[in-house]
This record gives C-alpha cells, sequence and structure tokens, in this order.
C-alpha cells in the first residue's frame, strides 16, 4: 500500500535533488496560487492529488491501485510568445523524463523511500499532457502513473466496539 507520508517526502526529495528544480508544492491549489502571487520559484514540481480504487477480481489477492502524478512548471513573462512557449514545454518536459527516470531507477534498486511511497510502480502506466497557459502565464507538463501493491483487508475485531 503507497505511503502518504513516504510518497509526499519522495517527491519533495526529488524536487530538492534535481538541480533545476527550485520549488516543490503540493495540488491544494490555494498553496501555489499564493505563492505565485509572492515567492514560487521556477521550474516547480507540484505533486498532485492522490486517487485510486480496490481491484479484486476473486476476492483474493486485493490490489491497492493508486493514480499519481506532478506537474512540472515554468513561467513565461510575455504573453504569446508561441515559440517561447515551445521552448519551456520542451525544457519542462526533460525534466519531467528526468523525474521519471530516477522513479524507475529508485524502483529497479528497491531503494527504501521510493518502494514505501511508489510502490508497483510501472513505466508502462505513465503519461503527460502538456499544459499552459495556467496560472499566471505558466506553461509545463503533466505526468500521470498507476502504482499497485497489494492489501490486506483482515477485519480487525479490536479496532470496533463491541455489536
Amino acid at each position: 500500500m503507497t505511503d502518504i507520508n513516504s510518497y509526499v517526502e519522495y517527491f519533495r526529495t526529488l524536487a530538492r535533488e534535481h538541480k533545476e528544480i527550485n520549488d516543490f508544492y503540493m495540488m491544494d491549489i490555494n498553496e501555489p496560487l499564493d505563492a505565485l502571487r509572492s515567492t514560487i520559484k521556477y521550474p516547480a514540481l507540484i505533486l498532485t492529488s492522490l486517487t485510486g480504487s480496490f481491484e479484486a477480481s476473486h476476492l483474493d489477492n486485493i490490489l491497492d491501485s493508486v493514480n499519481g502524478g506532478f506537474l512540472i512548471i515554468g513561467h513565461l513573462d510575455q504573453i504569446d510568445d508561441f515559440s517561447g512557449e515551445m521552448l519551456l514545454v520542451s525544457k519542462m518536459k526533460q525534466i519531467g523524463i528526468d523525474i521519471i527516470a530516477r522513479m524507475l531507477c529508485d524502483f529497479q534498486k528497491c531503494e527504501l523511500l521510493a518502494l514505501k511511497a511508489i510502490p508497483g510502480f510501472n513505466i508502462n502506466s505513465v503519461s503527460y499532457e502538456m499544459l499552459g497557459p495556467v496560472f499566471d502565464n505558466d506553461y509545463g507538463v503533466m505526468y500521470s502513473f498507476k502504482l499497485q501493491d497489494c492489501l490486506g483487508l483482515e477485519f480487525d475485531p479490536s479496532r470496533w466496539l463491541p455489536f
């Protein structure tokens, strides 16, 4: 099962360790919007909210399927600068590819934080989408991926009041 605290810490670490990423935010929309008005440093990694579902075709081998993702955004000072937009999006795409490559490397090396944060990471599940303009003339790329891990759904009567 994806550990949410480890998930956030893992991506915070990736943002801090990448030489070109200058900021990290969660996708609570108020956080990046407040930062856009004052202090955001570009390029920034914005972690999107997790969604998921349980999958159990025969009530055995129950899987926790989690959809995760992040945005890499940069800022363009001049509005309607199409060539600047394309250069910026290309740069943001490369940074996103760097993040995905690091995820794959950490997962394959069984790095402890990655195993807790991105269990069952499968490179075949990665998709991306160009974004922009968003916020205040920001452009970038949003990456999505799926994580899967076994889920134990054992009923624990000690966690319940008596019937």
